[in-house]
C-alpha cells in the first residue's frame, strides 16, 4: 500500500514567511513615522507663514509708514508662540520700503520657518 504525501508547508518555510513579513512590517512602520515627521514639519510650516502673512498685512495696512528697523515680538496663534522678527529697510526708491518677516517657533529661535518679503509704499 502507498502512502499519500500530506500537502502543507514545513517549519523552516513558515518561519522564512514570518521572517518576511517581520522585516516588511518593521518598513512600513519607519515609513509611516518618517510620514508623520514630515506632516508635522509642514504644520508647523504652514502656521508659520499664516503669522508671517498676518504681520505683513498688518505692516502694509498701518496709518503710519513703517521706520527703517528691526523689531521682534512674540505672537500667539494655534496654541503656540512665536517669535516675529520684522526688518524694514529703505529701498533705492525713497517712497518705497522693504519688509522682511521672519517667523521661528518660539522655543527654537535659531531655526526659521517662514520668511516673508512685502514692500510698503508711502501714501
Amino acid at each position: 500500500m502507498i502512502r499519500k504525501q500530506l500537502a502543507g508547508f514545513t517549519l523552516l518555510e513558515v518561519l522564512i514567511a514570518l521572517a518576511i513579513l517581520a522585516i516588511s512590517s518593521l518598513a512600513v512602520i519607519s515609513q509611516s513615522g518618517q510620514s508623520l515627521s514630515q506632516l508635522e514639519q509642514l504644520h508647523l510650516k504652514t502656521s508659520a507663514m499664516v503669522v508671517a502673512d498676518n504681520q505683513l498685512a498688518v505692516m502694509q495696512a498701518a496709518p503710519d509708514w513703517p521706520s527703517p528697523g528691526s523689531r521682534t515680538t512674540l505672537v500667539e496663534l494655534g496654541e503656540q508662540q512665536w517669535q516675529v522678527t520684522t526688518e524694514v529697510t529703505q529701498t533705492s526708491d525713497p517712497w518705497l520700503r522693504k519688509i522682511e518677516v521672519i517667523v521661528t517657533q518660539d522655543q527654537q529661535f535659531d531655526a526659521p520657518l517662514a520668511l516673508l518679503i512685502g514692500y510698503r509704499g508711502k501714501h
